[in-house]
């Protein structure tokens, strides 16, 4: 088995882990948004504006725990100068400020991997969800019946 399937078994499973029970009709917009943020304003950006979001809401301990593992993910892979533990979100913060450009690209990569697999799970825990009454908050579902 290859090292890069090993990889992204890995971030599917982190991806589960970062996922709330329920996902609503926000909270999965949110996850959408996520790999674009990542690709638009960057690593850094996006991971302080996820920490921005934090609070005891719903969302914002969607937002906590998406932050969580942003770090978890970073730490274990020794991603930013071979670190594997930060002490808080800010001193990770500031060492994606601080990484060379390799440490920099290779975690804005991954992250934006772990970004995906979160988005589609977050995805097929809500249509899950939603399935009993037939769409998925609004959204038409076919109906299986050809019309002439």
């Amino acid at each position: 088995m290859s090292t890069a399937r090993r990889v992204d078994q890995a971030m599917a499973l982190a991806a589960k882990d970062m996922l709330p029970e329920k996902i609503g009709k926000e909270l999965r917009t949110r996850y959408r948004q996520l790999p674009v943020m990542l690709h638009t304003a960057g690593l850094a950006a996006t991971y302080a504006f996820v920490l921005s979001k934090r609070d005891d809401s719903a969302l914002g301990t969607a937002y906590r725990k998406v932050a969580d593992g942003i770090r978890k993910h970073i730490g274990d892979r020794a991603l930013i100068g071979g670190r594997t533990h930060w002490g808080d979100d800010f001193e990770l913060l500031e060492a994606l400020a601080q990484a060379n450009r390799s440490d920099y690209m290779r975690a804005s990569a991954e992250i934006f991997a772990l970004a995906t697999w979160l988005s589609r799970l977050a995805e097929a825990r809500f249509r899950d969800a939603n399935a009993d009454s037939g769409t998925a908050a609004g959204e038409p579902q076919p109906s299986g019946e050809e019309t002439t």
